[in-house]
């Protein structure tokens, strides 16, 4: 059943609703019939005459007179959208953008208008105050008057398809990896604690003949377990050396980061000084990998492989982490962001005082696909850190030889360890010709699953990312379902000194703006509170409490075009029923909770109770806290923006986009 919007969608002028009046307002509407609501709603000022039409009947239910009503509603300038709405409960009970006059005389000069935020907002003649711009398609519905739809269930609905992928690919097939596993045990962190506690768990019980293979941004000698022993125990070296001794394998593939380069090339040199095993006679190797298009490109997958070098049983499989998380400093952090000191003592703190991300780690077939990407990156017969350049910034390479496929008994596509379906996408620039191995037309199979997943989207979206600038095929697949959807939740990173200066600022806003000038009230926009100094770093995905997605990729068109990425695409086989009377997933879900735990600070259970409405609108009441980390965050158009034109924008953020010849 399609879903209706609430009425009151070109009733604009809000600035003046007082919470008592609009309160009584709303419990006078709410008693009036909806046939009586929907001639009403019309009328774009409230008036007498208006009310003075109504059947004597309809007034003698609501139970008061039309002048009291007139008394509180016009009187106190509460809009007759606030008053009505065809779903009995007011149609916006959430205000997302509060619009308010300029009264700064420079502020005026250099944005142009009376009343901002100027996207949104306008000075209403009639009423002497600011409101809504009136446009088509406005809708002040805040989406809780939207019946919740049965969502999506299957993998297929989800997954992109084998010949999906091909097509993302340029027209090549994707042989080496699946177009998606199955029988996968995953298991979700929300904190990098958790991560970092479970990576290090793993790598301490390395056996003989294990492969540990890591692909990175960036890398530091730092501890894994910062919280224990002040992390003497968990240095990265120290956790090498381990996996040395026990007869494993380690090889590291690192972007050579020029953002980065000294603590990266003590990392390298530090690494690859562990001296050999005693009983095989392996040592680990650490390598740069510069193979991206341009000198700002770069290799941003972030993943963690452990494997056997032979297994012979049937259900044997390997792990992979996937995410968001470099092992590297500023990373470590737990769910109450209040380790500054401790971050401090023992060297994992960098610039900020906490840190936001997520990572997954996945014991199942999908492993294998993650390992065949590194593989393939490693095997590539184009070598890196070729050229002189590489030499001066000391980024040169030792020799290396080729690694062996893994080799498992067990299948590539499905395993019984686990109930959860995994498709690994991948971003490769199809405008790089060093691919020609593993992606010679280039691959953009997460851009893809990700428009696909907007798009099914019925009840809320819910992104968690670092950046969310502007990808224009992903603001399309959002406003499509905007009009049906309850909320749009983004949390994302402020812009910081470094990323306003390549325009990131002005990208962010031509990401949210056209959705914040028609659904004003649906969208939510957070950050972290100013002053803690947080970092969010995280790549997260989730709809409808059945689709998640983790990886390395931002939301911009850098990650899904240009730099090398790896998402993991999570579809649970467990159904739970939710509070909102429908059948989703458990694994989204149980990672969605956990996130809105971290974001306004209320308890697990508390939360699980809630319909999603309910813990949406939490967000609003954690923004005003002072002891929560979240922050409502307002975008407003800056006169700099107009510095940043395209030719800027194709340099900092590429979108690289190829046709291939039949």
């Amino acid at each position: 059943m399609a879903k209706q919007a609430a009425v009151g969608n070109n009733l604009m002028d809000q600035s003046k609703t007082l919470p008592i009046t609009t309160a009584c307002c709303r419990l006078i509407a709410n008693s009036l019939t909806t046939s009586w609501s929907n001639q009403v709603q019309q009328e774009h000022d409230l008036q007498v005459t208006t009310f003075s039409n109504t059947p004597p009947a309809v007034m003698a239910t609501s139970g008061i007179s039309a002048p009291l009503f007139v008394l509180f509603c016009v009187l106190t300038w509460a809009p007759l959208a606030t008053c009505l709405s065809s779903n009995g409960p007011a149609s916006s009970t959430r205000t997302g953008v509060v619009c308010t006059k300029v009264t700064s005389v420079i502020s005026l000069a250099t944005r142009l208008c009376v009343c901002e935020p100027c996207h949104v907002c306008e000075y209403k003649e009639a009423s002497k105050s600011c409101g809504y711009i009136e446009r088509q398609g406005l809708d002040l519905s805040d989406g809780s008057g939207l019946k919740v739809d049965q969502p999506l269930l299957t993998p297929t609905n989800w997954f992109l398809t084998e010949q999906e992928i091909t097509a993302s690919r340029g027209g090549s097939p994707r042989s080496d990896l699946a177009t998606y596993t199955t029988g996968n045990d995953v298991k979700t962190y929300t904190v990098t604690k958790e991560f970092f506690d479970a990576a290090f768990a793993d790598l301490s019980s390395t056996r003989t003949g294990d492969r540990v293979m890591l692909t990175g941004w960036s890398t530091d000698l730092i501890p894994f377990q910062p919280d224990v022993d002040g992390g003497k125990k968990s240095q990265l070296h120290d956790v090498v050396a381990g996996v040395i001794e026990r007869g494993g394998s380690f090889h590291a593939m690192v972007w050579a980061n020029l953002l980065e380069t000294s603590k990266n090339v003590k990392v390298r040199d530090n690494i690859n000084a562990i001296p050999a095993s005693s009983t095989t006679g392996e040592k680990p190797l650490f390598i740069f990998d510069d193979r991206t298009r341009t000198l700002t490109s770069s290799h941003h997958q972030k993943n963690l492989i452990i494997a056997s070098t032979n297994s012979t049983g049937s259900e044997d499989q390997p792990v992979a982490f996937v995410g968001g998380v470099d092992i590297t400093a500023a990373r470590w952090d737990t769910i109450y962001h209040n380790e500054s000191a401790l971050r401090e003592a023992t060297g994992v703190s960098g610039s900020f005082k906490g840190w936001l991300d997520a990572h997954v780690r996945i014991h199942g077939p999908a492993a294998k696909d993650v390992a065949a990407n590194f593989l393939a990156r490693w095997n590539s017969d184009y070598k890196p850190t070729q050229g002189l350049a590489h030499d001066l910034l000391d980024f040169e390479n030792p020799s290396y030889s080729d690694l062996a496929p893994l080799n498992y008994a067990s299948s590539k596509a499905d395993s019984s360890l686990g109930l959860q379906n995994v498709q690994i996408v991948r971003t490769f620039s199809c405008q790089y010709r060093h691919y020609e191995e593993f992606a010679p037309h280039g691959e953009n199979s997460l851009f893809q699953a990700r428009v696909k997943a907007l798009k099914n989207a019925k009840n809320f979206i819910y992104i968690e990312d670092q950046y969310f600038i502007l990808v224009p095929e992903l603001l399309d697949a959002i406003l499509e379902v905007m009009p049906t959807i309850q909320r749009l939740i983004v949390v994302a990173q402020r812009p910081i000194s470094e990323s306003k200066a390549t325009g990131y600022e002005k990208y962010l806003f031509d990401m949210l703006a056209p959705i914040q000038k028609l659904y004003p009230n649906k969208l939510q926009v957070y950050s972290t509170k100013k002053d803690l100094n947080l970092y969010i770093h995280s790549k997260v995905v989730i709809v409808d409490d059945v689709y998640l997605s983790v990886g390395s990729a931002n939301w911009n068109r850098r990650s899904m075009t240009s730099d090398s990425e790896l998402a993991a695409n999570i579809i649970d086989d467990v159904t739970v029923n939710s509070p909102d009377g429908v059948t989703v997933l458990k694994a989204a879900r149980d990672f969605r909770i956990r996130k809105f735990q971290e974001m306004t600070g209320l308890s697990y259970e508390k939360l699980d109770a809630m319909a999603f409405i309910e813990a949406a609108n939490q967000f609003d009441v954690a923004a005003a806290d002072k002891s929560t980390i979240l922050e409502a965050f307002q975008i407003k158009e800056q006169a700099y923006f107009t510095a940043f034109t395209d030719v800027v924008r194709k340099k900092v953020d590429p979108q690289d986009t190829c046709t291939v010849a039949a």
